[in-house]
């Protein structure tokens, strides 16, 4: 397909000048802008959520502002020039208001949230300073998620994504300041998002297909896969009554910065079939 979408995905464009450039040559080949909102005067060194769990915990605080800010710019550029910007890993109640008023308004914008954004808050960091936790943007307040939730429900959330990142172990065993930021979420997303949202009636099965295979494809220009005869096997089968918790011992990555550690699940996915070819059988990688 070559390239499907442009991405400043862990480094926010700092300049708007810039950002309003990159917003025209992508309107000409027709890809989405897939924009990590960052305002780096405003976030600059921050570990975690600036409010209650920064001074809890000691640290410099990364303030919802600094994503806010740049959501509310590149709207506007978004509006300046066409294009169609994609929102990843939303974290915050009013960058998702700052998303529907613009959807509302008619300007071409999408958006994502991560499992652990929706399902994780800053509580979860304890005194232990759990490095697993430390992602970018920063887990947000449990109103955040709340919000994050009810915009998943209600259709203002896009997608499910998982900003997967997986690290080594000694890359994470360190202080909290200089851990790397991110956490893996690949092989607990679907177990959480069936968990946490369709067991309890939160969204219907249909909608959890939408989120998180349907408009994916989509945003970035990919046909949608068809479940007929003759066609291509793009397919992942899920057992929704399986039970099992996320241990050390779970995970086929090699990384093991997972946040959901500990946490136990109902549903997940048994085989996996991509372009025909089978993956994952029976729980087991191929």
């Amino acid at each position: 397909h070559g390239a499907v979408a442009f991405t400043d995905d862990g480094r926010g464009i700092q300049d708007a000048g810039m950002m309003r450039r990159v917003m025209d040559y992508a309107v000409q080949f027709g890809c989405p802008i897939m924009d990590h909102c960052q305002d780096e005067s405003l976030v600059d060194a921050g570990q975690v959520n600036e409010g209650v769990a920064s001074t809890r915990l000691g640290m410099l605080g990364w303030p919802s502002a600094g994503e806010e800010v740049h959501i509310a710019r590149d709207i506007e550029l978004a509006k300046l020039t066409g294009a169609h910007l994609h929102v990843q890993h939303l974290t915050s109640a009013h960058g998702l208001e700052l998303v529907r008023r613009a959807k509302a308004a008619g300007v071409r914008v999408t958006c994502e949230v991560t499992p652990h954004h929706l399902f994780l808050t800053e509580d979860d960091i304890g005194d232990d300073y759990p490095t697993a936790l430390k992602v970018n943007p920063p887990l947000r307040t449990a109103e955040d998620a709340a919000k994050l939730i009810k915009g998943v429900a209600d259709g203002t959330v896009d997608c499910i994504a998982t900003d997967h990142a997986p690290h080594a172990d000694y890359e994470k065993a360190r202080e909290f300041e200089l851990a790397p930021f991110g956490m893996t979420g690949i092989e607990t997303c679907l177990g959480a998002v069936l968990t946490n949202l369709v067991r309890p009636g939160v969204i219907s099965w249909a909608r959890m297909v939408e989120l998180m295979a349907v408009n994916p494809r989509a945003i970035v220009g990919l046909e949608p896969v068809r479940i007929e005869a003759g066609s291509r096997a793009d397919l992942t089968l899920i057992d929704p009554e399986a039970e099992w918790v996320a241990t050390d011992g779970f995970y086929a990555s090699k990384a093991r910065n997972c946040g959901f550690t500990g946490h136990a699940f109902t549903g997940i996915a048994t085989d996996v079939y991509v372009g025909g070819e089978p993956k994952m059988v029976d729980g087991q990688l191929l």
